[in-house]
């Protein structure tokens, strides 16, 4: 009889026991116990994010210009008369991608007129203008934290392309550009840019061969390292300049002398810009400088070259509907001073009226007068009207 009852008790405590070996199976299924933080929560899809697929894009930017020119040089080989001609400036053609996870690339072709100068052929030719890798290393769950990337190949200049987010590209390059304080927009190197938290702007970084990407063959074993700070301290705010930036950067840069005894010279370049791009109010106001060391004879000598410039750009019809088509205005004005000997000094005035048929699509009248100060016989004035012309698809 004891026997009996122990036999009943062991059974009744093993099917107790699997009982709770089943409630505790079905429980794990749901949640890992103990972990609370491993829990799929109630309702969401715990299957796994679809396998990545590579991708691409296209865009195009193409700009071009009638031109009109009344200055007296252009009417000395003319006969007396005022030249004209149309022309395609650029027509820039980007295609970006992702081709891994947090890996994409970007390519722009550049597309341009041939010097005259060449005496085969005067026409367009098309050359490489961005080219790179892009890693993004470091990814901000929400705006309070840091991002970063990296590029490698033909790259952004330290700070061009960030002008030309305030200064309209197709009507005319920008200060820095078109005085030669930069080389170009573009050169062959490594980049890294980092976005900092709390919408404050970014920091840029770039380590390039220096002479810019006219020119893919650079044999100087000293590359150009360049920063750049982008700082937004309004972009919290709201109204007109939300998108105020504050741009300090520099640039130190080495080549090398073809001489026996093998010395550098410097090239090196810095300045800061501030600006506004919100597109009912847009102007930027600059200063830079760059030194160029060159070594005519056995002694070095040093050239200094600087620009102030500024601009205003106003859209009136966006202040009353935002919705609307908005006709603008823009006056810019560049002062240059090199220290050659003799001194080289001129200012460039531009003013232009202009039609926004769609976003980054426009059409517009201009007027540009570069002129030459105290010695006008090392370059004369060039004058010109300017129907000037912008597609994007």
């Amino acid at each position: 009889m004891a026997m009996r009852t122990t036999v009943l008790a062991l059974v009744a405590l093993a099917l107790h026991s699997t009982t709770a070996a089943q409630s505790l199976s079905i429980d794990a299924s749901s949640a890992t116990v103990g972990r609370p933080d491993t829990t799929v929560p109630s309702g969401k899809d715990s299957t796994p994010p679809p396998e990545f697929k590579p991708s691409w894009h296209f865009d195009a930017w193409l700009f071009g210009t009638f031109t009109y020119e009344t200055d007296s040089a252009s009417k000395a080989v003319n006969g007396g008369n005022p030249s004209s001609q149309f022309t395609v400036d650029r027509a820039y053609l980007t295609f970006t991608g992702q081709v891994a996870p947090d890996w994409g690339f970007r390519v722009t072709t550049d597309v341009k007129t041939l010097p005259a100068a060449n005496a085969i052929y005067n026409g367009l030719i098309i050359r490489l203008k961005y080219a790179y890798m892009q890693w993004d290393y470091l990814h901000a769950a929400t705006a309070n934290d840091l991002s970063a990337w990296a590029r490698i190949g033909q790259i952004h200049t330290v700070v061009i392309e960030d002008e030309e987010r305030f200064w309209p590209r197709w009507l005319q390059k920008t200060a820095l550009e078109y005085w030669a304080i930069q080389p170009g927009a573009a050169d062959l190197g490594a980049s890294t840019q980092f976005t900092l938290p709390g919408h404050w702007g970014w920091v840029y970084f770039t380590i390039a061969n220096g002479p810019g990407y006219q020119t893919a063959v650079d044999p100087d074993r000293y590359k150009d390292a360049a920063v750049r700070f982008s700082l937004t301290p309004a972009a919290k705010s709201s109204g007109y300049f939300k998108s105020f930036e504050v741009t300090p950067w520099i640039q130190i840069g080495r080549t090398t002398v073809a001489v026996a005894n093998g010395a550098t010279l410097e090239n090196d370049a810095g300045g800061v810009f501030v600006g506004n791009a919100d597109p009912r109010l847009t102007f930027g106001a600059e200063y830079a400088e760059r030194q160029v060391q060159t070594m005519p004879t056995a002694a070095k000598f040093t050239t200094t070259a600087t620009v102030w410039d500024g601009f205003v750009i106003v859209r009136p019809g966006l202040f009353a509907d935002p919705k609307s088509r908005p006709w603008g205005i823009l006056v810019r004005y560049d002062d240059w001073m090199a220290s050659t000997i003799p001194v080289s000094h001129r200012t460039l005035f531009l003013a232009s009226a202009f039609f926004d048929v769609a976003k980054a699509t426009s059409v517009g009248l201009s007027y540009q007068d570069d002129a030459p100060h105290g010695n006008p016989a090392l370059a004369p004035e060039k004058t010109m009207w300017q129907l000037n012309w912008q597609l994007t698809f």
